[in-house]
């Protein structure tokens, strides 16, 4: 093996021992009802297992755009399944022309007006649609970083210190520079830093909410029979 492959392999190995045990419990965790998004779900802790938060944030939004649709179309499907597939390919034909078109203001509205999301969840998501999904989705930074500050930073002359090192010469210390936070190497920095910092409390939290919706499919599917 060269060098190389062995500072990554090594690399890797450090992050997957630090991150494991934070994650553990989300990796071990299948959806029943919800067992098609189990896959997405682990992509997502991958990337947090590797620390690419912005990666995770990218996808949790999707993940939770598919996972207010999908609990949608279980409901309208309840009671149809593969055992009688005409029945069922009218019942997902209904589902594809209620819901698979709506943006994610429309799907989380009908999901709380049946009653697969409290309020409280709903609040959450719609907050989470204009604090993640929207901005990430559409790259709109001044929206990522709403809460952070312009940076501030001295300027000066690298040649200019060298000399007058050289000559003995006392440095002059410079006036502050306010560097304006939307400049594009600042801008992504602090993308990055809000990513780390909320990537992994965003995607629990609708991986709890998951669960409850969950559950509640399964009772309404229990109360049929």
């Amino acid at each position: 093996m060269n060098e190389k492959n062995k500072q990554k392999i090594d690399f890797y190995t450090e992050l997957i021992n630090k991150n494991n045990s934070k994650l553990k419990e989300l990796f071990d965790y299948s959806f029943i009802e919800f067992c098609e998004l189990n896959f997405l779900k682990n992509e997502i802790l991958t990337c947090q297992l590797f620390e690419l938060y912005q990666s995770s944030i990218f996808s949790t939004n999707h993940f939770l755009e598919r996972m207010i649709k999908l609990s949608l179309i279980k409901r309208h499907t309840i009671g149809h399944n593969y055992s009688d597939i005409e029945s069922y390919s009218i019942k997902l034909k209904e589902s594809e022309t209620k819901y698979d078109g709506l943006v994610l203001f429309e799907s989380l509205k009908k999901a709380l007006e049946k009653a697969l999301i409290t309020s409280e969840q709903h609040d959450y998501l719609i907050n989470a649609k204009n604090n993640f999904r929207n901005p990430y989705s559409h790259a709109q930074i001044s929206k990522v970083i709403k809460n952070d500050n312009d940076v501030t930073g001295f300027m000066f002359s690298i040649s200019d210190v060298q000399e007058k090192l050289k000559q003995g010469k006392p440095l002059n210390t410079p006036k502050p520079t306010i560097v304006p936070k939307f400049s594009p190497a600042i801008a992504q920095m602090l993308q990055e830093n809000n990513s780390k910092e909320f990537a992994f409390d965003y995607f629990k939290n609708v991986i709890v909410i998951l669960k409850e919706i969950e559950n509640k499919i399964t009772q309404l599917k229990e109360g049929i029979h």
